[in-house]
This record gives C-alpha cells, sequence and structure tokens, in this order.
C-alpha cells in the first residue's frame, strides 16, 4: 500500500504540466507589459525588465521599488555557472568543459531550476539547452525554444515557440518540456494568443505571460 502511494503521488508530482480553463487579462496598461517575473514568495510580478510590478491578482500595478536591470542576477547570485553565463556570455561555453561544444555562441537567458541541480539556458542560433549545475551533462531541448521557466519540480519547463513572416511576429505557442525524456507537450497554441516569456508561480498552479497583439499580460491556471 505504501509503495502504491509514493508511485501515485510520485506521478501527480512529476505529471506534464497541463492548462486548465482559458487564459484571462492579469493587467493591462497604455504602455506594453514585457517578461514576467515571479517573486520568490508568489505575491508579485516584476514585468519590463524588472522596472514595473503588479500584485498576483492584477492589481496596483507601479514603478517597482526596487529596479531591477536584470533580473537573471537574482539566480546568477546563488551558482558559479550562471554567473558566469551572466557576466561572460561569449566567453563562457569555452571556459567550461562541459560547454566547450558550444565555444564562440553567446549564451543568454540562464534559468537555474528551483531544485538548484540544473540550468536551462539558450545558445546563439543553436537553441535550447539543459546542463547539470556543475556544467556537466550537457543536453539538446530544440532548436526552436525560448525563454524557459521551470516547474517548481525541476522536472519540466515551459517555453514558447515564435513565428514570424519576415517584418512582424505572427505566432507565440507555449510547450513543456521533460528535461529528462525530452518529451514535449503543447500547452497554449490557440491563434488567439501571441503568447511570450512564460513565467510559472512558485506553487506551480499558474502560468503568466505576455501577450504580443494586446500588450496585456495574461494568466492561466496550470496542473
Amino acid at each position: 500500500m505504501t509503495m502504491s502511494l509514493l508511485l501515485f503521488f510520485g506521478f501527480s508530482l512529476y505529471a506534464q504540466p497541463r492548462a486548465v480553463g482559458e487564459p484571462r487579462v492579469l493587467v493591462q496598461s497604455f504602455e506594453p507589459l514585457q517578461m514576467p517575473v515571479w517573486s520568490a514568495d508568489g505575491s508579485t510580478l516584476f514585468l519590463n525588465n524588472g522596472t514595473m510590478e503588479v500584485s498576483k491578482n492584477g492589481t496596483n500595478l507601479r514603478q517597482a521599488s526596487a529596479p531591477v536591470s536584470n533580473l537573471t542576477r537574482r539566480t546568477a547570485d546563488s551558482n558559479q555557472l550562471v554567473r558566469r553565463m551572466v557576466d561572460a556570455p561569449m566567453q563562457v561555453a569555452s571556459q567550461v568543459v562541459g560547454l566547450n561544444s558550444l565555444a564562440g555562441e553567446l549564451i543568454f537567458n540562464p534559468v537555474m531550476s528551483p531544485t538548484g541541480d540544473r540550468v536551462v539556458f539558450q545558445a546563439g542560433n543553436k537553441g535550447m539547452f539543459v546542463v547539470n549545475a556543475d556544467g556537466t551533462g550537457l543536453r539538446s531541448l530544440g532548436t526552436q525554444y525560448g525563454r524557459a521557466t521551470w516547474t517548481p519540480d525541476g522536472q519540466y519547463v515551459v517555453v514558447m515557440v515564435e513565428g514570424n513572416d519576415g517584418y512582424f511576429i505572427t505566432r507565440g505557442e507555449l510547450f513543456s518540456i521533460n528535461v529528462n525524456t525530452g518529451a514535449v507537450s503543447p500547452l497554449l497554441t490557440s491563434d488567439r494568443y501571441i503568447a511570450f516569456s512564460p513565467a510559472i508561480s512558485p506553487d506551480g498552479r499558474t502560468l503568466a505571460f505576455e501577450e504580443v497583439r494586446t500588450g496585456a499580460i495574461f494568466i492561466m491556471d496550470i496542473e
């Protein structure tokens, strides 16, 4: 019985994220709102590269009390590899043995997993990769993905896929990827939204994203 319960709860914990209901507007302004990032306690969303903030219920949109020009710095301070990716994005691949296959590529958008054991990042035009926090075990997740956000269990990332016609952005879809198996599952692929910059709340129940057409920040329940 105990083993059955463990298997049951283990499966629930690591199930591929899926949408529950339709996205809804959280906050909108005269100026476009972009790049949502949750605060550690889930009470606030930072926007526009950390210069704006809004309460999790969409109220009190305001200038950030302590603007952060690069929110990646918050995680960089806790891991040497992420810090090196932020501080030396063109050099880090040649300096870290496990990243040598990406030497010469610009490393950007590094995000450490909530469990602290892996980092997901993008490398030039080669796409998205995941690597252990010590720089070993580099794996490609695909060439078309961007701007990853982790689920709290550190087993999945949600990513965006952009489409354009050479002049305008025409598509923005969200997918989840199992970082252990590489399995991909659609999360939001409706042409009603051009969804960019996904951000999962610390409790794993809410996904925020920027909607390019309207300039609004949307949220969507997930499980």
